[in-house]
C-alpha cells in the first residue's frame, strides 16, 4: 500500500510564475507599489515633463557590452532585492525589511558612454537603482548600510525628466526606438535635453506580467523648466 498521508514534494517554481504573495493586480499590471514623489509639468500626447523631487536609491553595477539588458542585470536585480529583504532576511546592518517600490530603475553608469544603452562595440557599465520609499527614508543618511560592498546607497537631486511611456517586455532594441522617438518629439516642440542625458530605462511591473499589461517608460533629462 502506498503512504497517502504523506504530501508529494513540492514542485519547483519557473522564475516567471508569481509566488503565492502576488496579487492578482500585479498579474493584471496593477501598480500598488510607492512610486517617486513628482509633479507633471507638462502632458503632450506622446510624453510627460514631470519634476522630481530629490530621492534615494539603492544601486549596483555592472558590466555589458550588448546593452543594459545584457550582463548581470539579473544578479544585480538580486543584490538589491536582498538588501531590501524580498523573500529573506534583509541584507542591511539593520537587518530591516524595506517595501518594494516602483519602477526599477536601468541607467548608464557615469563615464559609461552615450546612446541609448551600448551598441556592442565594447564594454560599458550600468546601473540598476531601486528607489527607496520617500516616506520613510528623505536622505542616504536614513537608509540602512547594506551589508553587501557591491550595493550603494545614494541622494539624488530634484531634476526635470520626459517620459514616454509603453508596454511590452523591455529589451535594448525596443527602448533604443523609444529614446528615438522621444528625443525626435522633444526636439519637434522645443525641450531640450540636459548636456550629456542619456536614457533611462524604468519597469514598472514584475516579471509575470503579461507583456501588453506592463508599464515601461524610456525617461530622459531635459532642461529649460
Amino acid at each position: 500500500r502506498h503512504d497517502t498521508s504523506r504530501a508529494p514534494p513540492p514542485r519547483p517554481r519557473a522564475i516567471d510564475t508569481p509566488p503565492p504573495i502576488a496579487t492578482m493586480g500585479s498579474v493584471l499590471g496593477k501598480i500598488s507599489e510607492e512610486l517617486p514623489r513628482h509633479e507633471v509639468l507638462a502632458k503632450t500626447a506622446a510624453y510627460e515633463i514631470r519634476r522630481y523631487a530629490p530621492c534615494v536609491v539603492a544601486e549596483t553595477t555592472y558590466v555589458s557590452r550588448d546593452g543594459m539588458f545584457s550582463g548581470d542585470q539579473g544578479g544585480s536585480f538580486m543584490k538589491l532585492a536582498k538588501y531590501i529583504g524580498v523573500m529573506a532576511k534583509p541584507q542591511n546592518a539593520e537587518a530591516a525589511p524595506i517595501a518594494m517600490t516602483s519602477p526599477v530603475l536601468m541607467e548608464r553608469a557615469p563615464g559609461g558612454g552615450g546612446g541609448s544603452g551600448g551598441s556592442g562595440d565594447g564594454d560599458h557599465g550600468f546601473k540598476m537603482c531601486f528607489f527607496l520609499p520617500a516616506s520613510r527614508f528623505r536622505k542616504a543618511a536614513d537608509a540602512p548600510t547594506p551589508t553587501s560592498p557591491e550595493v550603494a546607497i545614494r541622494d539624488v537631486p530634484a531634476r526635470v525628466m520626459a517620459a514616454k511611456t509603453f508596454s511590452g517586455n523591455l529589451c535594448q532594441s525596443l527602448i533604443a526606438e523609444k529614446d528615438a522617438e522621444l528625443r525626435g518629439e522633444l526636439s519637434r516642440d522645443g525641450v531640450k535635453p540636459a548636456p550629456g542625458a542619456t536614457a533611462s530605462a524604468a519597469g514598472y511591473n514584475p516579471p509575470w506580467t503579461p507583456w501588453f499589461l506592463k508599464t515601461n517608460e524610456v525617461m530622459l533629462e531635459v532642461q529649460g523648466y
